[in-house]
């Protein structure tokens, strides 16, 4: 069972046990508004109620159930997913090495500048947060701690993890690799089994690509990974760059299975040696 809407989960007062469907936003705009920009103020993120906006898709998916060697479904698999992974965590980088400028300029005092204002109040709503008046380096380390990569060794665990290694009926047939859930009519595949007073769908995709940014953003909005969030803040510190392990001991509420949850990834990254995939530059 996926996590339900908070408004959901007060109606039917039910445990929060595993992952809430967020939904994805397209990425902000690549640089700050000119100040005689005629569109300032006006940048608008679209949204949706279940799928992700996305563009067509365009990625050759692999029919992972012709391998029948397990290796080499497992390269195959890796192969895949990788390129996505980083493609995903470099739109994120950029927004925080934006960030950071803009909390650099903060700490030395300096004013900023309209546009700086327009893409901070964006980042703010992209990422769950109030937008505050007045924003300190108080507010922009908090968004810091959200706006950050995802290690590729947890990405390809938990994929692979969630989709049966892509074979899955929600990986074939809805590009969703995370078992991501949303709730309106036709937004994804009814699961075959549904709890009785359910009404969630797995969501579904144009791409692969699109569930692995709704994934990420749901690890980097959704109050269930708070923890994860807030220990790899911690692993920066350390500047432990593969922290992929660290971050599972986050992912307790992902799955109602919660610890041998915890257990079965850490296990993943560790045999599969994924650790290896997270590059120093890509952290």
């Amino acid at each position: 069972m996926k996590w339900l809407p908070i408004t959901f989960l007060l109606v039917l007062a039910l445990p929060v046990s595993a992952v809430l469907y967020i939904q994805q936003l397209p990425p902000l705009i690549s640089e700050f508004p000119a100040e005689e920009s005629p569109t300032n103020g006006q940048q608008d993120v679209e949204q949706t109620a279940g799928t992700a906006v996305s563009q067509p898709q365009t990625e050759r998916v692999p029919d992972f159930s012709a391998y029948l060697d397990v290796t080499q479904k497992k390269r195959v698999f890796f192969e895949f997913m990788l390129p996505l992974i980083r493609e995903a965590n470099a739109n994120i980088r950029e927004e925080r090495s934006k960030l950071i400028d803009i909390t650099t300029r903060l700490e030395t005092g300096l004013v900023l500048q309209r546009g700086e204002h327009q893409y901070l109040n964006q980042l703010f709503k992209r990422y769950g947060m109030n937008a505050p008046i007045k924003v300190d380096t108080q507010h922009t380390d908090q968004l810091l701690e959200r706006v950050d990569i995802v290690p590729a060794s947890l990405v390809l665990a938990q994929s692979a993890n969630e989709s049966g290694w892509g074979t899955s009926r929600f990986a074939v047939k809805a590009n969703n690799y995370f078992g991501i859930w949303c709730f309106r009519s036709g937004c994804g595949l009814k699961p075959q089994s549904r709890d009785e007073g359910m009404n969630h769908e797995v969501a579904s995709y144009d791409s692969v690509q699109d569930s692995v940014r709704a994934y990420m953003h749901n690890i980097n909005t959704h109050r269930a990974y708070r923890d994860l969030r807030t220990i790899r803040s911690e692993q920066r510190h350390l500047q432990n760059h593969y922290m992929g392990l660290q971050l599972t001991d986050g992912l307790r509420h992902y799955s109602e299975l919660g610890p041998e949850y915890v257990h079965a990834i850490k296990q993943m990254i560790r045999v599969n040696r994924l650790q290896e995939y997270t590059l120093p530059s890509s952290a």
